[in-house]
């Protein structure tokens, strides 16, 4: 029970380590998959107009993709840091405040890194295909109930493609 309890202690621990410095604790075996990285920070704007213009303009990070609802309402925007790295903008509402929503872990097989989360007792939902950008995404919860996303930008994504196609 204490190795247990232990190990259920030192996995944020691991986690975060493992995102500093690029380790993959717990996630090494390449069949069985692994996280490669943080891909990108979601945030939740009151005014995405004003929000998207200090994104893009001043701070240089260009708009990849936006995906707006059947009614033309934002839905989500995506802004290229470097190569593999984005901001997520999304509108604030009431059950949404402003600030930052979730972060996403890119992966490598998305699918088994999802097994592994559930062998390690974290709560995660099953890798599926985003109607949106295509990649594989599963929703998760730490062990303090942060949301967070685990992707796979695989080939035919929007991410695969945009992440191809950067130039420094």
């Amino acid at each position: 029970m204490k190795t247990k309890i232990i190990i259920i202690l030192a996995l944020p621990i691991l986690f975060l380590a493992g995102l500093i410095t690029g380790h993959n604790y717990g996630f090494e075996n390449k069949e069985a998959g692994k996280i490669i990285g943080l891909n990108h920070v979601g945030i939740r704007v009151a005014n995405f107009d004003k929000a998207s213009n200090f994104y893009e303009d001043t701070m240089g990070f260009p708009m990849i993709y936006r995906f707006n609802d059947d009614n033309g309402k934002l839905i989500f925007a995506y802004f290229q840091i470097n190569k593999s790295t984005f901001i997520e903008l999304m509108p604030a509402d009431e059950e949404h405040p402003e600030g930052i929503d979730h972060f996403g872990l890119e992966t490598q097989n998305n699918e088994a890194v999802v097994n592994d989360f559930w062998s390690l007792g974290i709560d995660c939902t099953k890798s599926i295909v985003s109607p949106f950008t295509h990649v594989n995404i599963a929703h998760a919860k730490d062990l303090n109930g942060v949301y967070f996303e685990i992707i796979e930008a695989i080939e035919g994504s929007e991410l695969r493609r945009v992440m191809d196609n950067w130039k420094e």
